[in-house]
């Protein structure tokens, strides 16, 4: 009798109690859907969410506006599918392509009007001159990502970001630890955490380089873009991105003359590679690139003939040329000028 008494006692509680288990289940429900819903990007460290934007894993297809100093604005047509980047502008009716994959690299061109995949034969292109095509040769020999020297040097800051390309982003504020460096801001895909726009600026403020997508679909490329790519990859004159770098031996005995290493370099900065440049009047150019993980200075060597000879000494820019020794010196970089001269100074 008393079992039965607390039963019909307890009806009157039971819908609030149905009403809390609702609440409780809703409120589960919409703690699900709020995880759910937060990007993966969000949970992400800066320097994993940094490193993601400069080499993304997702599928698209983009139009993006490049611009620096010497080749001013470029459009280029860029794409991703199955692991290989292709990077396209229209020249002279034909599309001129460099695809990217596993560390290699093609040039290649198709037609206009191809709606198929075109043979690996008809598709090779060496880059010509002209800012379009330095544009795109550039592309094609990305600096070493190097996540130990670039985590030495700089500190990285996200927060939320503008929209770019009607997307959502988080800022990447890439910040140099040394001052007169390079500063660099990535605005990343807030769901897929591709770089839709980045800036360099040097020294002083001034935008040197930049990176910005005009619109983007996150959909694999249409297929015959992928086959031309793949067959390119695939094809005898695909190379490595960019060549080993020489023993300071080895690269001095191809230029012909013993190749000097500046005794002094800018804060952060760390000899990165050592090969031969394209040739300069027939003369053998010794090409030295130092890099703080972001910025690059680039320093050119070559033996000047005898009848040319100019001594002269280095003198404050961001190019410095100089003669010593019937050795002509050129030092290129982004930084400031005076470390630039100091550097030089050091030889």
């Amino acid at each position: 009798m008393k079992s039965r008494q607390s039963v019909w006692l307890a009806l009157p509680t039971l819908p609030a109690l149905a009403l809390a288990v609702c609440l409780i289940s809703s409120a589960a429900c919409a703690c699900a859907a709020s995880a759910a819903s937060i990007p993966a990007t969000a949970e992400l460290a800066p320097e994993a969410l940094y490193e993601l934007s400069m080499a993304p894993t997702s599928d698209y297809e983009a139009r993006v506006r490049m611009w620096n100093p010497s080749t001013a604005e470029v459009w280029v047509d860029a794409a991703r599918a199955n692991g290989i980047t292709v990077y396209s502008i229209r020249v002279s009716g034909h599309i001129a392509s460099v695809a990217l994959s596993n560390g290699m690299r093609v040039f290649y061109r198709t037609p206009l009007t191809a709606t198929s995949s075109a043979s690996a034969a008809d598709m090779t292109l060496s880059p010509a001159v002209g800012p379009r095509m330095q544009a795109l040769a550039s592309l094609a020999e990305p600096l070493h990502y190097d996540s130990t020297l670039l985590s030495e040097n700089y500190t990285f800051v996200a927060g939320r970001g503008t929209s770019v390309a009607g997307r959502e982003t988080i800022e990447l504020r890439v910040v140099p630890k040394w001052p007169g460096n390079v500063r660099r801001t990535v605005w990343a895909d807030l769901h897929a955490g591709t770089a839709l726009r980045v800036e360099d600026r040097n020294y002083r403020g001034d935008l040197i380089w930049l990176w910005e997508v005009e619109r983007i679909s996150f959909e694999p490329p249409p297929q015959q873009i992928v086959q031309a790519a793949r067959a390119a990859i695939s094809s005898n004159e695909a190379a490595p991105c960019s060549e080993p770098s020489m023993s300071l031996g080895e690269i001095s005995k191809a230029a012909g003359f013993g190749v000097a290493l500046p005794a002094w370099v800018p804060e952060g900065y760390r000899l990165v590679s050592l090969r031969p440049a394209q040739m300069a009047r027939s003369a053998p150019v010794a090409q030295l690139i130092y890099s703080d993980g972001l910025g690059t200075i680039t320093f050119y060597q070559r033996r000047v003939p005898w009848w040319a000879r100019r001594a002269s000494p280095p003198r404050v820019g961001h190019a410095i040329e100089w003669e010593r020794n019937g050795i002509r010196y050129v030092l290129v970089g982004d930084v400031d000028p005076l470390l630039l001269l100091k550097m030089a100074r050091s030889l």
